[in-house]
Formats: C-alpha cells, structure tokens, sequence
C-alpha cells in the first residue's frame, strides 16, 4: 500500500534504467493548448526537467529542458528544484505547486487531490518491473497561470498527475495508450494504461466514480487515428472495474497534441473535451508506439493517397 513517504523521493538501485519522475498535466481545450511539466533524476543523483507547451497538430510554443544537474542525495521532493522549475508538495498525497519562470515564459500551478492516489500494484496484476518498481496516479482541481510572451491565461480546471520510481524501460512496450479522464464536476476521475508489452497485454489503472475508488479488470478500446501525425481523432473506451460498474468514456475533437522521441519509442499526447459516464469531461491520451511502425503506417497512408489520386486521374 502506498504510503505518506511515498509522495516523497525514494532510494533508487544504480543502473541506466533506474529514474523517479513527476509529471503535472495541464489541458486547456478552449484554448487549444496542452502543457507537460516532468522532472526526473536517475540512479546517479543526476536531475533533469522538462517544460513542453503546444497546441494544435504538434505546434511547439515553448520547450525548455534542463539536464544534468547533481542534486544532494538528501534533497527531497518536499522543495526540489532542477533549473527554472521548482516543485513543492504539501500534505502527502493532497496537493502540490509547480512554478517556473525563464525567458518570458511562466507558470504558476496549484493541484489540489480529487481522489485518493492511486497504486497500479492494486491491479490485479500488479506493476511489471520493466514500468517501474511502483507508480503514483492522482487526478486532481489544478489552478493557475500560465504565461507565454504577452499571452496570459488563467486556468481553473482539473488535471492529473504522476510519480513513478525503479527501473524504466520503454522498449519493452510494442504499443501502450496512458489515459487520464475528470468529468467537469470532479466526481469521476480515471486514469488507465493499457499496455503491449514482452509478449503479454497489460490493463493497468482506476475508476473513481459515486465516491468510490475500484482497479480496473478490463479495457475496451476503439480509436481512429488520422493520416498525418498518425494521432486519435476520435476514441470511445469502455473500462470494467473491480466492483463490476461499466464506465463508458467518448472523446471530442481532438484540440492539441505534441509528437516526440520518449525512450526508445515514439510518443504521442493529445486531448479534448469527452464524456465519461454521461457527464462532461477532459481526457488526455498518450501513445507510444515502435517508431519503425509508425513510420511504415504514414507511409501506407500516404502511399494510398498517391494510388486514388492516380487512379482519379
């Protein structure tokens, strides 16, 4: 079970694969922008941060890493800072603030817990190894700004987050889709991972929902992509939980997405408005893919294009 010193920084065995990482999420769907903000350090004590901010069709607005920096083996995530980004926790396992500020960019984000976090050891299969040793999912009211140049926006919505620790290897996955739900209200949250992964398919995650918290037993899935980026333009998904309750989540239009290299494979994350469970929602869905698939896909799209155009002429 998860515990109050798991909100905070844990001792990790020394190896290439070995990180603990946080990442804060933030979907804007009436501005068409999405913001990732990660921070990681490995096995050596050497820290890195990431700040991504994009909208529509992987249009980058700002992107900012910081790499390399040797933190003290006694800093801790209570104030932990690598470069402009600084993350504090408060309560453990209740809320957290993310700021940063550099070359005319800023954020100021509050997460404030919607429910409790949640363990993927308290899947029925529990966590694989080759993902971590254990990961902490939460969604959660996030509050804020967020500043680019002279474009401010003020945000009041929800968004999830998540801690993970031990060994990381993403080239064990074939394909995975990490999916993160809220309904408007905040009375459903969801996150789920549904994984392809060392020859063995993998149903990972929660359902909150009519105050009660369930590990999820089964997810259906049915996602059409389009030919360009080779991202969601629609999905529907269906999730069965421990306690036996159907949670039916349809997304919207998709309204940003960013694509970039993660770890061997190829990521995709984008999000829109939704319904879940009937009600009003956000979800962001993040795919990996093996980057030769994905590649010979676009391919074949494009391919076809070039055959109907013939073929019409």
């Amino acid at each position: 079970m998860l515990t109050a010193a798991d909100d905070r920084r844990h001792i990790l065995a020394p190896g290439p694969l070995a990180r603990e990482s946080l990442i804060f999420l933030l979907f804007l769907p009436e501005e068409n922008l999405g913001m990732i903000a990660y921070t990681w350090v490995d096995g050596e004590g050497v820290a890195s941060s990431m700040i991504t901010v994009f909208g529509e069709d992987d249009e980058r607005l700002v992107h900012h890493v910081t790499s390399g920096v040797a933190m003290d083996p006694k800093a801790d995530f209570t104030d932990w800072q690598v470069g402009p980004m600084r993350v504090q926790h408060g309560e453990p396992h209740k809320d957290a603030r993310v700021t940063f500020e550099q070359d005319g960019v800023s954020l100021d984000y509050h997460f404030e817990a919607i429910n409790e976090a949640f363990s993927y050891h308290d899947n029925a299969d529990g966590c694989p190894g080759f993902l971590a040793d254990d990961r902490l999912e939460q969604c959660g009211r996030v509050r804020g700004s967020l500043t680019i140049g002279d474009r401010r926006v003020d945000f009041d919505t929800t968004g999830h987050r998540d801690h993970s620790w031990g060994t990381r290897d993403w080239t064990a996955f074939h394909h995975y889709k990490w999916v993160n739900v809220q309904s408007d209200a905040g009375d459903v949250a969801v996150n789920f991972m549904h994984g392809l992964a060392m020859d063995a398919e993998w149903e990972l995650g929660y359902v909150h929902r009519d105050g009660e918290q369930s590990p999820v037993v089964s997810i259906e899935h049915d996602v059409q992509r389009d030919d360009e980026f080779y991202a969601y333009t629609s999905a529907r998904f269906v999730l069965t939980d421990e306690k036996g309750r159907s949670t039916e989540i349809e997304t919207g239009n998709r309204t940003s997405l960013i694509v970039w290299p993660a770890g061997g494979l190829v990521s995709r994350d984008a999000a829109s408005r939704c319904t879940v469970a009937g009600k009003p929602g956000l979800i962001h869905i993040e795919e990996g893919w093996v980057p030769e698939f994905v590649q010979h896909r676009l391919e074949s799209a494009a391919q076809r294009k070039t055959d109907q155009t013939a073929i019409g002429e």
